[in-house]
């Protein structure tokens, strides 16, 4: 060979070495940011986890005061009807003529209104 050959064949070595060695650093900075992307996904993965853990929980709790609230609510109306029912019946008692009167009024006026 002559001299030209060989140095034009230890250019196309060197450059062969070159190039496999910048794959080889792709494939390794690849391999790296494969490895990032799906820790960055499984730290996603476990934050959405928590966050709805959490909301499930806050429903639940506000679920369960907004029921004791309710009942509540309903223990109090219950108790108020049964006031007004004991009164009305104090002064049915009491007033016995008055109180039939105040129903044939209330009797009259809504049979006029379902006339209407």
């Amino acid at each position: 060979m002559t001299a030209t050959a060989t140095k034009s064949t230890g250019r196309s070595k060197a450059r062969s070495s070159a190039s496999t060695t910048k794959s080889e650093n792709l494939g390794a900075e690849i391999a790296a940011l494969r490895e990032e992307v799906a820790a960055v996904t499984d730290r996603l993965s476990k934050v959405a986890g928590a966050g709805v853990r959490e909301a499930k929980q806050r429903g639940d709790e506000s679920a369960m005061a907004l029921q004791k609230t309710s009942d509540q609510l309903i223990d109090d109306l219950t108790r108020q009807l049964n006031e007004i029912e004991l009164k009305a019946g104090t002064a049915v008692r009491q007033h016995p003529i008055q109180a039939l009167g105040i129903a044939a009024g209330i009797g009259f006026l809504a049979a006029i209104l379902m006339r209407r």
